[in-house]
């Protein structure tokens, strides 16, 4: 690690360690709301650019292709059902077929 860089991240922890130590200090309280108040305003500006962003340039490549998949999903839960009941279908015939061969004495198919 360079020098400077190591200057830089120390400068930047003290400055946070100071702002934390003077935020939880009484006389502070106003100056906080006031900070918080204009961080909030700053903030909600940055995310409605940033989600403006995302629904134009992100969402129309990833949205065609969650369709094509959600398609194929779709399709395969159905088949899974499908053999499910099937499956379901064909121990309940089982089941009652033997029930049916032990009191007729006679093989069901």
């Amino acid at each position: 690690m360079n020098e400077k860089g190591f200057i830089k991240n120390i400068v930047i922890v003290i400055a946070l360690l100071t702002v934390v130590f003077l935020s939880q200090q009484p006389y502070f309280r106003e100056n906080g709301k006031k900070l918080y108040t204009q961080a909030k305003v700053q903030v909600g500006v940055y995310w409605a650019k940033t989600a403006n962003w995302f629904s134009d340039n992100i969402y129309p490549r990833v949205s065609g292709e969650v369709e094509q998949k959600t398609a194929i999903v779709q399709e395969e839960i159905t088949k899974q059902k499908n053999n499910f009941m099937e499956n379901v279908w064909e121990n309940i015939k089982k089941y009652f077929a033997s029930i049916f061969s032990k009191t007729t004495g006679t093989t069901v198919q």
